[in-house]
Order: C-alpha cells, then structure tokens, then sequence
C-alpha cells in the first residue's frame, strides 16, 4: 500500500498508480486542470507515463472562468 498527499488530503492505494490511472479513480474531469508531484508539474502528455511513488505530494488545481 502507498499513501500520498493530495491537495493536502491523505488517500492510500493498494498498487502503484499512473498519474492518468489516479486521476481516473478519483473520478475528476480532466479539462482545465493541471497536476504537479513534489512541486514538479507535470505535461497532460506525461500522465500516462508517470508513476506515483509512496510519500508523493500531488497538486491538481483546476481552472475556473470569470472576471
């Protein structure tokens, strides 16, 4: 099992996840948002080769409209 942060909120897996594969078990829309690991972020074009390691602190923030 590994544990990491996400946006501050602990979650724990029981396999190793690609970044694509986190994003989809957490079930977020993907249009608009940018993730980033340990401070790094991370190219959309990258998720799928990404793999999340125990300890890692993962950032997603999403874009919003309006002025």
């Amino acid at each position: 099992m590994i544990t990491i942060k996400v946006n501050q909120e602990i979650h724990q897996l029981s396999e190793i996840l690609t970044v694509a594969a986190f994003v989809r078990f957490i079930n977020i829309n993907t249009n608009g948002i940018a993730i980033a690991i340990n401070g790094n972020v991370i190219k959309k074009t990258d998720w799928s080769f990404i793999l999340l390691q125990n300890s890692d602190e993962v950032l997603i923030i999403k874009s919003t409209q309006g002025g």
